[in-house]
Order: C-alpha cells, then structure tokens, then sequence
C-alpha cells in the first residue's frame, strides 16, 4: 500500500494550479491513488453585505467551476485515474486546508505557489501559504 492513497488538488485556473494537476496526476498514477480535484468557490462575507450578493450568485459560480473542472476530470480518466471533482462554496483557505481533506481523509494537498488572486506572498501564496499551516495532511506546493 502506498503513502498516498488519496491525492487532493487545488484548482483556479492559474498556470501553477495547472501545473499542480500535472503533477498530481503524475503522481497518482504512480501510486495507484485516487485524485480529488477541487475549484473553491470562495464566499466573501464583505461581497455578501457590500454588493448584496446571495446564494444564487455563489450557486451560479459553482456551476460554472464545476464546469471547468470537467476537462481536467476528462484529462485524469484518460491516463486511467480514479478521480472526484467538487466545487464547494466556502472560505476558500479553510476549505482546502481542513474542511475538504478531512471529509475525505485526503493524505496529501498539492497547491500552485500563487493563485488568479493577484495576492502574492514573498514566495508562497496567502492560499497555500495558509493551508501549508494549517492542514493536517502532507502539502505539495507546485510553481
């Protein structure tokens, strides 16, 4: 049995979320592991109160990213991957470092350095920044 069963990736969009996926599926075909793709919708409560955002707004943008997410799912089964995609609404940091690993007793979290965001750390993302904090399984970080 491998060290990594359950492999979660983060997805944005972004170049090195992109190159986190590569990896990820490099990595989970070799390990025989089952790939957990997830697109956080993250649910600002300053956009909830400012511009009057509601559920359907978020409802809406998860759709959308679960959209997205298909063509890497289609890519995953190609090289014949087990693989889970989601689209949750939520804290975005809190989902990928606690909320998702845990519900799915994921062993290790691979993150691209920096995000769409446009927030940039010295050299990690606040995003993986924070989740290389506070997750309780092992982290990859990607550029």
């Amino acid at each position: 049995m491998s060290v990594y069963q359950k492999i979660m990736v983060g997805i944005d969009g972004s170049s090195p979320s992109k190159r986190a996926f590569e990896i990820g599926s490099q990595l989970a075909k070799a390990l025989s592991a089952k790939l957990y793709l997830v697109s956080v919708v993250n649910r600002d409560a300053g956009m909830d109160s400012s511009f009057g955002v509601n559920q359907d707004f978020y409802n809406d943008m998860a759709q959308t990213a679960a959209k997205q997410l298909q063509d890497y799912v289609a890519q995953a089964k190609e090289l014949g991957l087990e693989v889970e995609a989601a689209a949750p609404v939520g804290n975005a940091k809190t989902v990928l470092a606690k909320d998702y690993p845990l519900e799915h007793k994921i062993d290790l979290i691979i993150l691209g350095n920096t995000g769409l965001n446009g927030l940039r750390d010295i050299m990690v993302g606040s995003h993986s920044s924070y989740v290389i904090r506070r997750s309780d399984s092992d982290v990859l970080i990607v550029k």
